[in-house]
């Protein structure tokens, strides 16, 4: 029963101690991941809201004040996964980082939960520490003036540190349980939160109890029941537990009986709720690593791929050099065709176009010099089938001699009137002149023209 008073009473910090967060609620990652752990804690799934509490202590731009805050918060959230120890360690780490930065509200946060955890037994791990628990929540109401809400959470915190001092005892301590009372009405009246006296009825229900009040706590305990949801079994197991002692008090023996078959109800259903959620968290974390391997396949094919298409396009660049390279000598022995004698391959409308064979090898020798004659040959055989393959082509446009000047001169950047003034004709016959051209050639621009006729030595 301690237990699951300890750990909803460190539920109620979870939510409760938003009030007194040093960052004034920024945008930063690790306030947000512990809004996150917040949601969770509201949820009960105490295990996901430890997870983002620790994702937070480990958020870059996490300050001493906020790893205080944050180690405050996940020593509530170890008392209720039962790991008291643990929390222990936060807390002292909390409280000691608090005083370093000299935050008021960070301080009495931190003694707040090992106060909390003095009353869990934490340090002995056997009886609770009611004393010292009662001491170091009447030190950290000393730094919570700034904070009501803070005030009225170690307020109620007090009242369990009274009880828990009359539990042993027989018959109780009057002046230690008018304390404890008082020190609830106290927290309702400090606390600015309309919701909070429904908050506080668990502690009346408890002091009720104590005090042998069973008229007044079984009616405590049934207010508590008609606020609590469906799924909040767990403040329902403590309900239906007080009642059970209750109704003892009252001697009623079948409501005793018929509460705690409703508290064993209760306490199945939140076994079982946390076990269901432990499995789906099981289930999520193995959807998740089916979806790690199976993005680590498809990222091994996509470099695969990568690789692939990296190759290819080597390959492609390698080629295309090799081409730009074939082109480049084929336009080199051109070039050099023009440098050894323009007219050696530029055919002419209405003579003889191609010179023979002996006269191109023996200007290419004369170029070349004798002990070159290989490489004459190749150019001459070169230059001759290419001379051959232009006046072919040539003829089969049918281009006139004059047209073929026209060609020529266009190529130098005259215009039609130009042209006209050179010949010493009317621009009207250039352009008749042209027009024949662009059919013969199947071309439609000037600058079409001048490409086909530069392939065919014309310019």
């Amino acid at each position: 029963m301690k237990k699951l008073f300890a750990a909803f009473a460190a539920f109620v910090t979870v939510l409760s101690a938003v009030s007194c967060r040093p960052d004034g609620r920024g945008a930063d990652s690790w306030s947000a991941l512990l809004s996150e752990s917040d949601r969770l804690a509201a949820g009960q799934d105490w295990e996901q809201a430890t997870e983002y509490a620790l994702k937070a202590l480990s958020a870059p731009d996490l300050t001493d004040g906020g790893k205080s805050f944050c180690l405050s918060r996940l020593a509530a959230l170890d008392i209720i996964t039962w790991r008291d120890a643990q929390g222990w360690e936060h807390a002292l780490e909390a409280e000691r980082l608090a005083r370093a930065a000299g935050t008021d509200t960070l301080i009495a946060a931190a003694l707040l939960q090992k106060a909390r955890l003095q009353l869990c037994g934490a340090i002995t791990e056997g009886e609770a520490q009611d004393k010292e628990a009662l001491e170091t929540l009447q030190e950290a109401l000393g730094y919570a003036s700034g904070s009501p809400s803070l005030k009225a959470d170690i307020l109620l915190q007090t009242s369990q540190a009274y009880i828990g001092l009359n539990r042993f005892s027989d018959p109780i301590d009057k002046e230690i349980y008018a304390k404890a009372g008082e020190a609830i009405d106290e927290a309702v009246a400090s606390s600015k939160d309309p919701a909070f006296p429904s908050r506080a009825l668990p502690y009346w229900m408890r002091w009720y109890r104590q005090g042998g009040n069973w008229k007044d706590g079984i009616e405590c305990c049934k207010k508590v029941l008609e606020g609590l949801s469906d799924e909040d079994y767990l403040m329902q197991s403590q309900c239906w537990n007080n009642l059970v002692m209750l109704y003892a008090q009252a001697g009623d023996v079948d409501s005793s009986a018929s509460a705690h078959q409703q508290y064993v109800y209760a306490i199945e259903h939140y076994m079982q709720k946390k076990a269901d959620s432990r499995l789906q968290e099981m289930e999520t974390r193995y959807e998740t690593s089916l979806k790690e391997l199976k993005l680590a396949r498809m990222s091994i094919v996509l470099v695969a791929l990568i690789i692939l298409a990296v190759a290819l396009i080597i390959m492609m660049v390698i080629s295309q050099a090799y081409i730009r390279r074939i082109v480049a000598s084929d336009r080199g022995k051109e070039q050099l065709l023009r440098l050894i004698s323009k007219d050696l391959a530029s055919p002419r409308a209405g003579e003889r176009a191609v010179p023979d064979k002996e006269t191109i090898r023996a200007r290419c020798s004369e170029l070349l010099g004798e002990e070159d004659g290989i490489m004459a040959d190749d150019i001459a055989s070169y230059i001759n089938n290419l001379a051959e393959e232009r006046s072919r082509r040539v003829k089969e446009l049918g281009l006139t001699a004059r047209e073929i000047e026209v060609i020529r001169l266009s190529a130098e950047g005259l215009s039609a009137a130009g042209i006209a003034d050179r010949l010493h004709v009317s621009v009207y016959t250039i352009k008749n002149h042209k027009q024949n051209i662009y059919t013969k050639m199947d071309v439609r621009s000037n600058a079409e023209m001048l490409r086909i006729a530069n392939e065919l030595g014309i310019v």
